[in-house]
């Protein structure tokens, strides 16, 4: 009877401390980020890591946070890389992990995220007309004009799919 008082007075004792919610702190963080408070909504995104190694959207708003941070791009690389590691098919950590790549002058990197951005979700075009920029930096002006025509085409055929 004394041992099982004592379990329910443990168990007693973490229900009284309210436990911190990931998905929350990452909403509170995304909406700092957007506000323009950076530093503070890296804290948060730290804070969500740390509770939720696991957790993919928390690794993709610090990498995304830090993306916005000068000199910060290779932990930007290091928490998108984790998130889309965490959901092979999180199209969005793809898309920014490629913009990281693209700025840290690492284009072959660049282009593979765009791709696979794009193979996820093919109406993400704006992933289209990022690989023309890689292989136009790249100086492959052919698969450069290959990409920004897929993209343009694209986009005439997302144009006429409004439907009035």
């Amino acid at each position: 009877m004394v041992i099982a008082a004592a379990v329910i007075a443990v168990l007693m004792s973490g229900a009284a401390e309210p436990r911190e919610n990931s998905t929350e702190l990452y909403r509170k963080g995304a909406r700092l980020a957007i506000d323009g408070e950076l530093d503070k909504a890296i804290l948060v995104f730290k804070k969500v890591v740390e509770i939720s190694p696991y957790y993919c959207l928390g690794h993709y708003g610090l990498g995304k946070a830090y993306l916005h941070k000068y000199g910060m791009i290779d932990d930007a690389i290091r928490h998108l890389k984790t998130a889309v590691e965490l959901d092979r098919k999180f199209v969005k950590g793809y898309f920014y992990l490629g913009i990281a790549y693209l700025i840290a002058k690492k284009y072959p990197q660049a282009a593979g995220a765009f791709k696979s951005a794009y193979s996820y979700d093919d109406t993400y075009i704006e992933a289209l007309y990022n690989i023309g920029v890689v292989y136009e930096t790249m100086d492959r002006s052919y698969q450069s004009a290959v990409y920004y025509n897929k993209y343009l085409s694209e986009r005439v055929k997302e144009a006429e799919d409004i439907v009035f």
